[in-house]
């Protein structure tokens, strides 16, 4: 055996791809001292394994390599779908009342071997542990540990240790580090790789390096390098086939304290270890109520009871209340891993947090949903009330992009908390004043939004309008309960006035060629002026179509709020049109596109081959439509679907590990990547939006209606426009940094807001002057009844 000079070198390296069939951590979120590690499966391998933090990753993949001295070197990792292969994977769920996953995989050809791995975090440890369960004669095993430390592939130091493989986070000097402590100080990572039964051979390498190679390609073993430095690898041939492996990890680059926690894990036998991490989950379903729409169905409840358990694993655990968007990089095999940038799902956006927030109500865990509404204010809220499109763990911004429903989205959560739980603005770290400034703001920006809830288009957009509605009038009845009465009757007021716009700014009444059921919602309009054929160019890839012609399922966010019902006969037009251009029916049921011409997904040169922001993809089915289909359906007297099927198709849509994923492939016939139609293809998996909305549509089948829906909203507005306020005749004069408002009200009361001063005067004759910078809106609302509640009357005016 040949020991060679420390290699040094960067190659090309992306993350793995977005389909995971499981995903794991201890759930101890309420220990003072919780477990740090998270880990997610692909078909053949562990992957990006994330310490001390979910959103930070540290291995772009562990997998093994099995060998027979005659040059038969096959791994178990796909590295890519549209290459030969000669091995058969799976990764699938055992039991349903923990995350437990098992791996196997064998060949396909004439070779007889079979790989089985088992694992779990360890509840003490900074470790994972693999029980590895190899059965085949005359075959080596190895494993092999691509690390990419501190969610950075190019900047690592490996090394071998007696029977251990090391690595450190070795950051330039002149780097700009992406994940940072609350006290900003850089997050460096250490990590070890460390066998029960110890090593034959052990090599540290650079990737794509001459003993990686060779190793990978003939299964080589005649050279070795004892440390590498770069974009590095790890392999090890295992000395026992039936064997326990734990990957640790330390802070601070301490690949020594890594390999201090893996050592300590293995002194623990891997059955104990399994029994108290699968104990923890158990004790929480034991916390978790089960709707009946999943009892006596053993496959509905087993993937109830793994959206439960994603969601709250998604919870980062050190901010409580911080659940990620997904645990995956979408289409990771073609994201470069080597730039030191933020990746894939690993962030907060407040529109998931809240469907999340949801699931967590209806379900009954009231403390994660308190946590949610907690971390928004706490976190993400700035001086101004604008919450920005993502945030990292600590509340940093990632992405600063303005979608006005994420920041309506919170005083929907907090008023839900108030008036379902009882937790009100005294009992809460929030206060009126968070509620207050970002209802100032949806009042001063809104309805336009600079992007809707897919983040690609400005305008004025249905679902956009609806959370901006439902946020307004459950910040109104929050005000009241603060004593706040002029915000109360000028939240209303808008609110009132953007119910009784809805159908100017968002429906087509001349429709296309295409679309003549008429009048009909589009997905966004650019003016708010529906009728115009206004061009929009996707964002994404997707072509250029006339407005009235781009169907998407935003609309049903009306009626899911309280704002329309569901009989509306602009909304029953809408979903007659939208399910004829974007629904498809797929061998488990149905399923809906994002919107008309989406290019948010896999190539369309090359179908199935990964998403890239510069290459023209083709959006797939998005499973949690589904859903939300579901709820709109329950209140209907002559329904389209069955909600109970829908919720069936929604738990079919699921992979072997009951992973729900964000997209499934759209149709028949082969591809070069074998995608299935149905099936979830390299987009993000888990999507707690999805796993949310399973569990949403559980528990409203129960309820026989959205459980969603706001009362204080559905109460307002009755299924009608609101009702006609007070007599306002006023006029509104700009004098410099400052609003008069002179005229007659027969209300009760008139309010004049800007979003420098909130002025609150009695009806009649009036004569008031409002601080208001240059440019500023200056919204005035008239209302009757004295003291006002959430069903006064509103009359409405604005500059």
């Amino acid at each position: 055996m040949t020991q060679r000079e420390v290699p040094t070198a960067t190659a090309d390296a992306t993350w793995t791809v977005g389909e995971k069939y499981g995903f794991g951590t201890v759930c101890d979120h309420d220990d003072v001292d919780p477990s740090r590690v998270w880990y997610t499966l692909t078909e053949g391998a562990v992957t990006e394994v994330r310490f001390p933090r979910i959103d930070v990753m540290n291995v772009r993949e562990l997998d093994f390599l099995i060998t027979d001295g005659e040059e038969y070197a096959v791994r178990t990792f796909r590295e890519r779908r549209d290459l030969p292969d000669t091995v058969e994977r799976s990764a699938e769920a055992v039991g349903e009342d923990a995350l437990l996953f098992r791996q196997t995989a064998q060949p396909t050809d004439d070779h007889d071997w079979t790989l089985t791995v088992d694992h779990a975090t360890h509840p003490g440890e900074d470790a994972l542990l693999l029980d590895v369960d190899f059965e085949g004669e005359g075959y080596d095993l190895h494993v092999v540990v691509d690390p990419a430390l501190s969610a950075h592939a190019d900047h690592d130091v490996a090394r071998t240790r007696g029977d251990a493989l090391l690595a450190a986070h070795d950051r330039p000097a002149d780097a700009d580090p992406v994940f940072l402590y609350e006290n900003g100080d850089p997050i460096d990572v250490g990590m070890a790789l460390s066998s029960a039964d110890g090593f034959d051979w052990t090599t540290a390498d650079v990737r794509e390096g001459d003993v990686e190679t060779a190793l990978l390609e003939t299964g080589s073993t005649d050279a070795r390098h004892a440390k590498a430095r770069g974009n590095v690898v790890l392999a090890g041939t295992l000395s026992s086939h039936d064997t326990t492996l734990a990957l640790g990890f330390a802070e601070d680059s301490d690949d020594e304290a890594a390999l201090v926690a893996a050592d300590a894990a293995l002194d623990d036998a891997f059955e104990d270890v399994r029994a108290a991490y699968a104990d923890s989950w158990a004790a929480y379903l034991d916390e978790v109520a089960v709707p009946d729409s999943v009892v006596g169905d053993d496959d509905l409840l087993a993937q109830y009871k793994t959206a439960v358990m994603v969601m709250k694993a998604a919870d980062s655990k050190q901010f409580p209340g911080a659940g990620i968007a997904s645990p995956s990089v979408p289409w990771g095999d073609a994201v470069d891993a080597n730039d030191p940038i933020d990746y894939g799902y690993n962030y907060v956006w407040p529109r998931d947090l809240y469907q999340a927030y949801t699931a967590f109500d209806a379900m009954g865990d009231v403390q994660s949903a308190i946590d949610a509404t907690e971390y928004v204010y706490a976190y993400q809220q700035d001086d101004d009330g604008f919450f920005p499109q993502n945030t990292f763990l600590d509340g940093r911004t990632r992405w600063g992009g303005e979608q006005m429903d994420e920041i309506a989205f919170p005083q929907v959560m907090a008023q839900q908390l108030k008036a379902r739980h009882g937790y009100g603005l005294d009992e809460a770290g929030y206060g009126y004043e968070n509620v207050r400034r970002s209802s100032d703001y949806v009042v001063a920006t809104g309805p336009h939004t600079q992007q809707e809830r897919w983040e690609e288009e400005p305008g004025y957009s249905p679902s956009t309008t609806a959370a901006e509605i439902a946020g307004l009038v459950c910040a109104a009845d929050l005000a009241l309960d603060a004593g706040e009465s002029a915000d109360a009757i000028a939240y209303l007021g808008v609110a009132d006035h953007w119910v009784d716009r809805l159908e100017d700014w968002h429906a087509t009444t001349t429709g296309t060629e295409k679309h003549a059921n008429t009048p009909y919602y589009v997905r966004i309009t650019d003016e708010g002026n529906p009728d115009d054929g206004e061009l929009r160019t996707h964002n994404n890839g997707g072509g250029t179509l006339d407005e009235r012609n781009i169907m998407d399922g935003g609309f049903l966010e009306l009626v899911r709020l309280g704002v329309l019902p569901a009989d509306d006969e602009t909304v029953r037009n809408t979903v007659t049109e939208y399910d004829g251009d974007i629904m498809v029916e797929t061998p488990h049921g149905p399923a809906w596109y994002r919107y008309t011409g989406d290019g948010y997904g896999e190539k369309r040169v090359q179908p199935g081959a990964p998403w890239m922001p510069d290459e023209t993809g083709k959006g797939r089915l998005w499973p949690f439509f589904t859903g939300e289909r579901g709820e709109y359906e329950l209140l209907l007297d002559d329904p389209t679907f069955d909600p109970e099927s829908l919720l069936e198709t929604l738990g079919a849509f699921a992979n072997d590990g009951r992973m729900l994923p964000e997209q499934v492939w759209d149709e028949a016939g082969e591809n070069d990547f074998d995608w299935a139609f149905g099936s979830g293809t390299s987009s993000a998996t888990p999507l707690s939006w999805t796993n949310a909305q399973f569990v949403r549509l559980a528990w409203s089948i129960d309820a026989g209606e959205p459980v969603e829906t706001p009362a204080v909203v559905r109460e307002r507005y009755g299924g009608s426009a609101p009702a006609d306020g007070p007599d306002l005749d006023v006029t509104i004069d700009r004098e410099g940094d400052s609003a008069r408002v002179t005229g007659h009200t027969d209300g009760d009361n008139l309010v004049v807001k800007t979003q420098t001063e909130t002025v609150h005067v009695s009806g009649g004759d009036v004569d008031v002057t409002a601080a208001a910078e240059a440019d500023a809106r200056v919204t005035v609302v008239a209302a009757s009844g004295s003291p006002p509640a959430v069903e006064t009357t509103i009359a409405y005016e604005r500059v």
